[in-house]
């Protein structure tokens, strides 16, 4: 085999392991090389092989390359919920990020304490188990303040791991005192793919007048608060 080739095989190699960074070089390097053998004296044999080649792989470098162009630049969405709004469940809320089908996602909300904040999280939680792609949930918060509350967050972090598991799902649980900012990041083979810039944390919605009421369970229902959500992908 010659130069070119292998080098190009190589290229292919790499791409079909999805590594197109590599691939495109190793391309790059194949076609430069494949456009010298083109120069040089030789049968029709051997330059309609290298002609075939080289529409073989320029096509598939510019595929690549038009991947790595959009990948490159982010992709952003502002949603913008009004006072009172309904409509905004989870599901709905997080649609893009979940459509790239992340294997681990981090949820970061300093606020975790009370029994509306630890429901809402146990619902974020149910959205993300039904995607089979999902294999980790790390939650980073502060920890409650002594008594009934900590004794809360304690059992619903253990609970809430122990139900997961059960889906082939691993909760991990971290606590920062220092934590302020509130976002979701959606990974996909420990590569970020969408960041959720979260304005309230995930305590977005309105108490509800009573827990027999519309949006106990389904928070199509519920009236949020006015807050700003801003999904990036890149």
């Amino acid at each position: 085999m010659e130069d070119a080739e292998q080098v190009l095989y190589a290229g292919r190699v790499k791409d079909e392991e999805g590594k197109f960074d590599e691939a495109f070089s190793l391309y790059q390097q194949g076609l430069e090389k494949l456009m010298e053998k083109l120069k040089q004296p030789t049968s029709s044999e051997k330059k309609d092989h290298y002609k075939n080649l080289l529409s073989t792989y320029l096509s598939r470098a510019e595929v690549i390359k038009k991947k790595k162009s959009r990948a490159s630049v982010p992709q952003v969405q502002e949603i913008r919920i009004a006072n009172d709004e309904t409509g905004w469940s989870f599901a709905k809320l997080f649609t893009k990020p979940l459509a790239d089908s992340p294997t681990h996602i981090r949820i970061q909300d300093p606020y975790l304490h009370a029994r509306h904040q630890l429901s809402n999280l146990v619902s974020v939680c149910e959205v993300f188990a039904r995607v089979r792609s999902v294999s980790h949930i790390r939650i980073i918060t502060r920890t409650a303040p002594p008594g009934d509350q900590r004794t809360q967050q304690q059992k619903c972090m253990r609970d809430l791991g122990d139900s997961l598991e059960e889906r082939q799902v691993t909760l991990v649980t971290n606590y920062s005192e220092t934590l302020h900012d509130r976002e979701i990041r959606f990974k996909n083979d420990n590569h970020v793919v969408w960041v959720a810039i979260l304005g309230r944390g995930l305590d977005m919605y309105k108490k509800l007048p009573s827990w027999f009421h519309l949006g106990a369970t389904d928070y199509t229902f519920r009236k949020c608060h006015e807050v700003t959500v801003t999904l990036t992908r890149g």
